[in-house]
């Protein structure tokens, strides 16, 4: 039989997922005998989200199948439910985004089946997510606005936050800056409600590359180190390598092409260290894109080949066509 968390470590577990220090959450439980540690439904998420902010999605992958057998032999919906997210999650960060769609789906089925609006909201938030980066930003959008009225109704401003979040993603990939801009906005907004950084982190990133991309450099570059600054601060390594991305094309945009490439190399190390496949993939296509503007066709053509690579291996279909495109402008 399991042996139950003693009261001090559940009092610091919620302590310092409060805080947000997963690193020392992660140390703090990695050693706990995972039984134990699955008998205790809270603390079990908390060390999930530490393996998430901590970038170690293939633990995250295994721990999250773990969940989900505990949960299924304890005739635990709640607990199949989170394990469910946990897996998609871990499943799309390592490019099985098929695995993931799969998950939330069934994670839908069964958050309908048990009117559990909490969860229907994450299923819907996420499998936006996974239409948005197939192309499909009309079934995106409904997804997320599904998910919005959810967690708005729940009084959940950190479900909220991250839907306006890939809401913003999905605006950005319309071509609509406008309504890009004030989605990251309003989550940077939300999460700071909550002192979420890792959010504030990432949508501050996300509007700094919407900045850059309607042509303020300036304000796009004190965006873009804030969240860097953010991100290393939490130590969260997903949301810095996003951060390190957006500021090496700020640095393209102002014509310092030697300190943006640094800044996707080293960015490109952490997507494949974290095994952040969409990652690796938008860092290799904007390293494309920066060496062919400097007409290092040769080089720019062996960056666009990978990205187009791991781009189809996620099926996302409207990347993959922009990609094919780059390539048919060498040959030309």
């Amino acid at each position: 039989m399991p042996t139950p968390l003693d009261d001090a470590l559940r009092s610091k577990v919620g302590s310092l997922a409060e805080a947000g220090d997963w690193t020392a959450l992660y140390e703090l439980l990695r050693g706990e005998a995972r039984a134990d540690l699955l008998a205790d439904r809270d603390a079990a998420y908390r060390f999930a989200e530490s393996l998430y902010h901590t970038g170690r999605m293939d633990e995250l992958a295994s721990y999250a199948a773990g969940f989900e057998e505990s949960a299924r032999g304890a005739s635990d919906p709640e607990g199949v439910m989170r394990a469910l997210n946990l897996a998609g999650i871990a499943a799309f960060e390592l490019g099985d985004t098929e695995g993931a769609r799969t998950r939330f789906d069934a994670l839908m089925e069964l958050a309908e089946a048990s009117h559990d609006k909490e969860m229907l909201a994450r299923a819907s938030n996420n499998l936006g997510a996974i239409a948005n980066l197939k192309g499909r930003r009309h079934e995106a959008l409904a997804y997320y606005h599904l998910a919005i009225p959810l967690y708005q109704r729940l009084g959940q401003p950190r479900g909220l936050a991250q839907a306006y979040h890939n809401l913003g993603h999905t605006y950005r990939d319309m071509g609509r800056p406008d309504e890009c801009i004030a989605s990251y906005t309003r989550a940077i907004v939300l999460a700071e409600e909550i002192d979420y950084k890792p959010l504030i982190a990432m949508s501050t990133v996300g509007r700094a590359e919407a900045e850059v991309r309607r042509g303020d450099v300036a304000l796009a570059r004190e965006l873009a180190e804030r969240g860097l600054s953010l991100a290393r601060t939490v130590r969260d390594p997903i949301s810095e390598t996003e951060a390190l991305r957006v500021r090496g094309l700020v640095y393209c945009a102002g014509g310092d092409d030697t300190t943006a490439i640094e800044d996707l190399e080293y960015a490109r190390s952490l997507a494949r260290e974290t095994k952040s496949t969409l990652l690796e993939a938008e860092i290799e296509r904007d390293i494309g894109t920066l060496r062919l503007g400097a007409g290092r066709a040769k080089e720019a053509r062996a960056n666009f080949e990978a990205a187009l690579d791991l781009f189809e291996s996620l099926g996302a279909a409207a990347e993959s066509r922009a990609v094919r495109l780059r390539l048919e402008s060498i040959d030309e």
